[in-house]
Parts: C-alpha cells; sequence; structure tokens
C-alpha cells in the first residue's frame, strides 16, 4: 500500500487512475459488507425455495386450468401444493445443513487428532498439496512449519486445502436454513395464486376464461425476474442477466410441467 502511495505522489500513475482505483476498492468493499450483513449465507435456500415454489405451484394451478374447474379447485390444490411443499423443502433443507454441519465437525476432530499424534505426517501432506501448487519444496516446508505453529491456523487450512471444507460450514444453523427456504417457498410459491384469489373475491367462480390464467402467468413471470435480480444484488453478477436467466429457467420448468398435464388431459382425458 505504502509503494502504491509513492507511486502516486511520484506520477507514476496518474489521479484519474487513482481515483478509479480507489472508487472501485470501495465498491468492493460495500458490496463485502453488505453480504456480511444481509444474511447472504442464506441466499442459496432463498433462491432454492423461492424457485421451487413459484414454478411447482403454478404447475399445479396450470394442471387444473389445462382441465375444466371451478377457481375454488384451483385455489385449494394451490394451497396444498404450497403448504406440503413448503413444509418439505423447508425440512429437507435443514436436514441437509444438519448433515453438512455433522460431516465438517466430524472431519475437524479427525484432523485435530491426526495433527495432535503425528504432526509431521500432517505438514508432509500439507508440503505436498502446496508443492503440486507451485511452490518450491523447502519453502512449502518453510511455511508449513511456520503455519503449524499456530494449531487452530494450521487446522482450519487443512480442513480447506484437503477436506475443502470452509471453516463457515461448521458454523451453519441448519434450522435458519430449513426457516429461510420454507418461507420463501411460502412468498414466491402464493404469487401464482393471487390472481384466482382476486378473480373469485371479484366473483368469478370458473376458469373457462383465459384472463386468470394470463394474470397468473404475468405475475409468475414478473416475479421470476424479480427473483433474478435479487439474486443478482446479493451475489454481485450482472442484474439484467441474472433477471433473464432466471426467467427462462423457470418458464422452461413451468411450460414442462404443464405439457405433461395438458398431453395428459388431452390424450386420456384425466382432469381435476
Amino acid at each position: 500500500k505504502q509503494w502504491y502511495q509513492r507511486r502516486v505522489r511520484g506520477g507514476g500513475i496518474d489521479k484519474q487512475t487513482h481515483s478509479a482505483n480507489m472508487n472501485t476498492h470501495q465498491e468492493i468493499k460495500a458490496h463485502s459488507e453488505l453480504h456480511k450483513t444481509q444474511g447472504g449465507e442464506y441466499i442459496k435456500s432463498i433462491i432454492y425455495g423461492g424457485l421451487d415454489g413459484i414454478v411447482s405451484v403454478f404447475v399445479s394451478v396450470a394442471a387444473v386450468e389445462g382441465g375444466d374447474s371451478a377457481i375454488k379447485i384451483v385455489i385449494l390444490l394451490g394451497l396444498a401444493k404450497l403448504v406440503a411443499g413448503a413444509i418439505s423443502m423447508g425440512v429437507g433443507d435443514w436436514m441437509s445443513a444438519s448433515a453438512d454441519v455433522d460431516y465438517a465437525k466430524n472431519e475437524r476432530r479427525r484432523e485435530k487428532w491426526e495433527m495432535d499424534n503425528y504432526i509431521e505426517g500432517e505438514i508432509d501432506e500439507m508440503v505436498e498439496l502446496y508443492v503440486q501448487k507451485g511452490l518450491k519444496e523447502p519453502t512449502a516446508r518453510r511455511l508449513m512449519e511456520i503455519i503449524s505453529s499456530c494449531p487452530k491456523l494450521f487446522l482450519d487450512m487443512m480442513m480447506v486445502d484437503e477436506l475443502g471444507i470452509l471453516p463457515e460450514e461448521e458454523n451453519q444453523v441448519p434450522w435458519k436454513h430449513g426457516m429461510a427456504n420454507f418461507t420463501s417457498f411460502i412468498i414466491f410459491g402464493s404469487v401464482p395464486l393471487l390472481g384466482y384469489i382476486v378473480f373469485l373475491l371479484a366473483g368469478a367462480t370458473h376458469t373457462n376464461s383465459t384472463t386468470t390464467f394470463g394474470v397468473s402467468i404475468g405475475l409468475t413471470g414478473f416475479t421470476l425476474l424479480l427473483m433474478g435480480a435479487v439474486k443478482g444484488r446479493l451475489t454481485g453478477t450482472n442484474i439484467i442477466i441474472s433477471s433473464v436467466t432466471t426467467l427462462i429457467l423457470g418458464a422452461i420448468g413451468a411450460t414442462l410441467g404443464w405439457l405433461v398435464s395438458f398431453l395428459l388431459y388431452k390424450y386420456t382425458g384425466v382432469s381435476i
């Protein structure tokens, strides 16, 4: 940093470039802090639950729409799918995160035992890994001997370099992941039903009009775009690309689900 500042003062780096570099640094720092303070660790659960919720409930609605049923039936079927799916996804995410935590903690205990009982062997393994990454053997060995003097740091490095397990993975709170998934499923999964609920309150009783289904399609598409934008914002990726990608993938899943229900209705006469 001091070298960089001397180059700025000495004219090695012009002030405009220096200003641009500082702005970029501040943006990266701000994004990093935003990620840490706004629950970025739950983004996977939120996106996973939300996308599954909105697509699966929409397909359920589309399956009924492919037949010829009352709006109340559409809403009841959608709500049943919404609640059952949210519980299933929430519990599944909770159990999955719990398994990850248990695995990570078990591996840490094993690595710690090996470190406590045969530190030379662990140093040799780490030296070999860093030689494969490009360090000279004497340099890698000296580096590991220095780092191994701090057991916690050395253990963290072994977990990451040998097993690919980050320290954060052991600190997950499984039930929070499950709750994030459940809540996201409920919120986003409710969107395809909103149009039908409004039409029911307005006095409509049947789905033979394309208006209700069209409203459901519009709300679902808009929400997929919004979901993609939020994902792009939280992950620091291009918001437009993220939005369009999410919309396309969601549309493909929903279309395939609707097509199956339509073909079943057309060729077998099976409907709800």
